[in-house]
């Protein structure tokens, strides 16, 4: 049972990941239309980076440490596969 729980840790750790790293691309984004110097720019997006990153590696830390996970799928996945002699027809 540990490993199933730690396969709901990961998977909760790599969605909240996926969530920040596309916030802090966004705010990169923003920056860099905001930011008129190409210097400034890349000392802001050094910054952003390494903010974000640190965030992550200690949501982790967070998680790993003081957390119990366990995943609830959706009650209604649908898998749908369709034969390759059906698709060519």
């Amino acid at each position: 049972m540990v490993e199933k729980t730690d396969k709901h840790k990961e998977k909760l750790i790599r969605s909240i990941s996926d969530e920040v790293t596309i916030l802090f691309e966004k705010v990169l984004d923003y920056a860099e239309v905001a930011v008129p110097n190409a210097d400034q720019y890349k000392k802001l997006r050094s910054k952003v980076l390494r903010v974000g990153n640190n965030c992550i590696r200690n949501i982790s830390r967070e998680v790993q440490s003081r957390y119990v996970v366990k995943y609830d799928p959706p009650a209604e996945t649908i898998i749908e596969i369709k034969s390759v002699c059906a698709a060519r027809e």
